[in-house]
């Protein structure tokens, strides 16, 4: 294959179509709202929404809260009148100590339904409604903290999601302050041939902010087979690691300890394929796909960010791996929540400076959108906003590498990274989202 000048439209259009639509998995939303504000000298919380209980397996016993309180170090919120009719239902996922840091504040008052959320280390991750509660019907409530500030409250203003399902009503969503216009990148992902030895593929993010973030990752190979992919990995392993050691290992999604919880949209279609569901300090991240038996093929690696909130986000995310021909070139994905500026790199050369060999020579990136129509490409970097480049401190250390320089509307985006002239060899994708 040619650079990709030489592409058939067609398969232009296919390679980001592609992508996108296995990134765009994502739980409808409506459900159950809370919005804590700061009103006058006091801060109000005011819930309303319909909940789906499918899915989620009722306790025994009644719940543990009967008043209206919020205690942000242990993830609690529950709003309404104070209510000895009320029970709690498992199977929720979603933040677990993540939206502030004090403990224990009981509202000066509250009316309405009784509803709320919490995280227990033993039970995990409870949701409490009424007694005898119909499945989607409406429900409604306050709560007022008198005299208080999230700052005195402890909470960390943001959007948090709690989910169970894929239901437009499977959903707890708390809202602390206005909601925000920070734009986030979420939802990674890169298409690649997965090789054995140095030409795995190696997966990294970085995680910025000051709380955690919960993710799945996941690990793709009989699923590509449904977009025409003949050569896909047969039974792909996913490794995740921090930055000093493995943290979790999986082959097969079905025996993960917490598969269960992995949310049911983001489940793998094949049950050889891999997923992990983990809470992740900032930090830097990376995970390996590689096929089981030193097998190979063409392999998906995507992270999901499934616990949106302002005080942590998806950064600096890029993949390493094998740049072939044809089906076999690396295409990185990305989903923008808003008009965002980005640096799409595409690296070879330096690769060598670490030890790999066999690196892609002369690599060569097209950035496409969620319609399979290029926004820009690419070749040698500066060919084209070289002053703007080197101003972001992303400039490429080889000329023969490739950046992007580019403002992205909310929406899809993959960037195809080939070798010009139809070289191949290993290489780096990387997407920065600038400041």
């Amino acid at each position: 294959m040619k650079s990709l000048r030489f592409f058939k439209p067609t398969l232009a259009t296919t390679l980001a179509i592609v992508l996108t639509s296995l990134l765009s998995v994502g739980p409808a939303q409506a459900g159950y709202t809370v919005t804590l504000q700061q009103v006058g000298p006091d801060v109000v919380a005011t819930g309303s929404g319909a909940i789906d209980l499918t899915g989620l397996s009722a306790s025994s016993g009644g719940s543990p809260f009967l008043s209206a309180q919020i205690s942000p170090g242990n993830a609690v919120i529950v709003t309404g009148a104070t209510s000895f009719n009320v029970n709690t239902y498992f199977g929720v996922t979603g933040p677990e100590k993540v939206f502030g840091i004090s403990y224990n504040t009981y509202a000066s008052s509250a009316s309405g339904d009784m509803v709320g959320i919490y995280y227990h280390a033993q039970v995990g991750t409870g949701l409490i409604i009424p007694t005898g509660y119909v499945s989607g019907t409406a429900l409604s409530d306050t709560a007022t903290y008198s005299g208080r500030t999230f700052a005195t409250l402890g909470v960390t203003p943001g959007t948090y999601v709690w989910t169970w399902g894929t239901g437009a009503n499977q959903n707890f969503t708390l809202q602390i302050g206005p909601a925000t216009n920070i734009t986030n990148i979420t939802n990674i992902s890169t298409r690649a041939s997965v090789q054995t030895g140095q030409e795995v593929t190696i997966g990294g993010f970085i995680i910025t902010g000051t709380v955690p973030k919960q993710v799945v990752v996941r690990g793709l190979g009989p699923t590509l087979s449904q977009f025409g992919v003949s050569n896909f990995l047969l039974d792909p392993i996913l490794d995740l690691h921090n930055s000093t050691s493995s943290i979790v290992t999986n082959d097969d999604w079905q025996t993960a300890a917490n598969a269960d919880q992995i949310p049911q949209n983001l489940r793998p279609s094949d049950a050889r394929e891999s997923a992990i569901l983990a809470t992740l300090q900032p930090g830097s991240y990376t995970v390996i796909l590689s096929g089981k038996n030193d097998t190979g093929g063409v392999g998906l690696v995507e992270v999901y960010d499934i616990s949106s909130g302002a005080s942590a986000e998806l950064t600096n995310v890029s993949t390493r791996g094998f740049v072939g021909t044809g089906d076999n070139v690396m295409i990185g994905g990305f989903i923008a929540s808003g008009s965002t500026q980005v640096v799409v790199r595409g690296l070879g050369p330096t690769l060598a400076q670490f030890g790999v060999s066999g690196v892609l020579a002369d690599p060569e990136v097209t950035l496409f959108d969620g319609n399979g129509n290029v926004v820009e490409r690419n070749n040698n970097w500066r060919d084209t906003e070289q002053a703007a480049i080197s101003a972001t401190g992303k400039a490429p250390p080889n000329d023969l590498e490739a950046a992007i320089l580019t403002t992205v509307a909310a929406g899809n985006y993959t960037a195809v990274l080939s070798g010009n002239g139809g070289g191949t060899g290993i290489a780096l994708v990387e997407v920065y989202k600038l400041p």
